[in-house]
């Protein structure tokens, strides 16, 4: 199975008050579609951990026409573009119950250990290869962000619920901590037309968190997520 199509619907507790799909459950369904797709082709996290290794997310990029509202199904179909020496490029489509695309992503993922944290070369994924399928997502790939310049807009520590089973936190809590910048007359103002992440760092336990935000043009919005005074995450939301 090169691609994987999967199907889902906007649960209760995935939206927002606005009923809409918040942009943290979206991206749990897209990091959900990954992991089938990787486990049916042989090379999802149980196989990973056989290695002593395990799929860490780089950086990510997503465009959407509209955010899906509870109860609608989506389908989201992924794939793997390019497997290079240190990375891999995992690509999405994602339509509605009428088969119209309403949002694309790219991501690029690294292979770590488990324990030393440093990067594993792809070889060791015996055949992943035969599972390109050289088609690209239709979006710009992830833009490198620059450093953000500003005064911290938030200030707290990493608690438990923020800790995944890699041991640092997870993914959608980043965008959780990005999109709470806003107010919610800002969301209902705005909807969020693209997303770009750079992870740089990991954050674990009881880190120090401080985060940046700068309105760089009308509606583009960078941030700097800051662990421990250390760049652990770059940002950007463009509504």
């Amino acid at each position: 199975m090169k691609k994987g199509l999967f199907s889902f619907e906007i649960a209760p507790q995935f939206v927002d008050f606005q009923l809409r799909i918040k942009l943290s459950s979206l991206i749990d369904l897209i990091l959900t579609a990954s992991g089938y797709n990787a486990d049916a082709n042989g090379f999802g996290l149980r196989q990973l951990y056989e290695l002593g290794g395990t799929w860490v997310l780089s950086r990510l990029a997503v465009e959407m026409v509209y955010f899906p509202k509870q109860y609608e199904k989506i389908t989201i179909e992924t794939w793997v573009e390019e497997v290079h020496t240190a990375n891999t490029i995992r690509n999405f489509s994602i339509k509605n119950e009428k088969g119209e695309v309403i949002g694309k992503a790219i991501s690029v993922w690294v292979m770590i250990n488990l324990k030393t944290r440093r990067p594993m070369e792809m070889k060791l994924l015996e055949g992943i290869e035969n599972y390109i399928v050289a088609e690209n997502s239709g979006i710009d790939k992830p833009v490198k962000l620059d450093a953000v310049d500003s005064e911290p807009v938030d200030d707290f520590f990493v608690k438990y619920s923020d800790i995944d089973i890699n041991q640092h936190v997870n993914t959608v809590h980043y965008l959780d901590w990005m999109v709470n910048c806003f107010t919610l007359d800002e969301h209902k103002a705005h909807s969020i037309k693209r997303l770009d992440v750079n992870f740089m760092n990991e954050i674990l336990y009881n880190d120090h968190i401080q985060l940046f935000k700068e309105e760089i043009a009308p509606k583009d919005y960078r941030f700097d997520i800051r662990a421990n005074n250390k760049t652990a995450c770059r940002g950007r939301i463009v509504f």
